[in-house]
């Protein structure tokens, strides 16, 4: 749900270039380049991001090519295609969506368990 202080990238209007802020961050157009934000990025559906992404929570529902560094969370919507890395202490992807690429989850695993003994 965005609140006043959301910015909001219209559904015709493309960015080329960094983009950073403290506030919320809609896209419903298009960026290229770089994200930089200290809260929540989402891209809806329509909205297209080929561009290295970092922020404190992402929820991506359209189209997003290049690396998603999350603070907290990073959520892939049914109707999302995705295409790079995800790197994030919580990734969801749920049913539908289109992903292609690593996910990278920095886990505390429990003692006695190692990476490779599943």
């Amino acid at each position: 749900m965005a609140s006043e202080d959301t910015c909001f990238i219209g559904s015709k209007t493309t960015v080329r270039g960094q983009v950073t802020g403290k506030q919320d961050l809609v896209v419903e157009g298009r960026i290229e380049g770089h994200i930089g934000l200290e809260s929540h990025l989402t891209v809806e559906e329509g909205g297209s991001v080929e561009a290295d992404v970092e922020a404190a929570v992402a929820t991506l529902r359209g189209e997003v090519r290049g690396p998603v560094t999350a603070l907290r969370s990073v959520t892939v919507e049914a109707s999302a295609r995705v295409a790079g890395k995800l790197k994030a202490p919580a990734i969801a992807i749920e049913d539908g969506a289109r992903f292609s690429g690593e996910i990278e989850m920095d886990v505390e695993l429990p003692a006695g368990v190692t990476p490779g003994n599943a």
